[in-house]
């Protein structure tokens, strides 16, 4: 019996599964008849507790299923991460390269966008997300990477670089969230190889 294909999204830091993007995955796959595939997990906040539940998430999706990935700036780096460990192909959104040193900016007292609590980010939780770093990916034709110029938060050029030799969309203008990410959803799902 072959597996079917799930599909994991990744929201980015202090966000949730109820972002925009990953609502906007949602309903696609919703209308689509196939919502039964997305796996769209609160991410723990800190990193290693997330490579942890991550890293459990997968190994027993794995058992019965094939899975691909879909991240979102930090949730970007977390699906390079993943694939790199597992395989299967990521679709990343303005994905962030390297968190360890844009998110220095957020060491301190944060609070989350969709919940009241407040955590604290510090060095240890750098040193956390530094550990995960993929130095090379092994095949770079299992990426797709969605880039808008106009990030205000990460320079669209870091990921540029890293994913040079992978499918790259870069618009110009836009803005951190990715506007107007619908317009790609049909294409990262055959991507990922839930639609035809």
């Amino acid at each position: 019996m072959s597996k079917t294909q799930k599909l994991l999204y990744l929201h980015g830091f202090n966000s949730s599964p109820q972002s925009h993007k990953a609502q906007l995955v949602t309903q696609y796959m919703a209308d689509n008849g196939c919502l039964d595939q997305l796996l769209c997990p609160q991410i723990p906040a800190v990193p290693e507790e997330a490579r942890l539940f991550l890293e459990q998430l997968v190994e027993e999706t794995l058992e019965n299923h094939l899975l691909n990935f879909v991240g979102s700036s930090l949730g970007g780096y977390y699906a390079t991460y993943l694939a790199e460990k597992y395989s299967g192909t990521a679709t990343l959104i303005n994905p962030s390269v390297k968190p360890y040193e844009t998110l220095k900016a957020y060491l301190g007292e944060n609070k989350f966008y969709f919940q009241d609590e407040v955590w604290e980010f510090n060095e240890t939780h750098i040193a956390q997300l530094e550990a995960m770093k993929v130095e090379k990916l092994s095949d770079e034709q299992r990426y797709l990477v969605l880039l808008q110029t106009g990030d205000e938060t990460l320079d669209y050029r870091e990921a540029e670089l890293k994913y040079k030799n992978s499918q790259c969309i870069i618009e110009q203008g836009g803005d951190h969230s990715f506007v107007d990410l619908e317009r790609f959803i049909p294409g990262i799902m055959q991507f990922s190889k839930i639609i035809k």
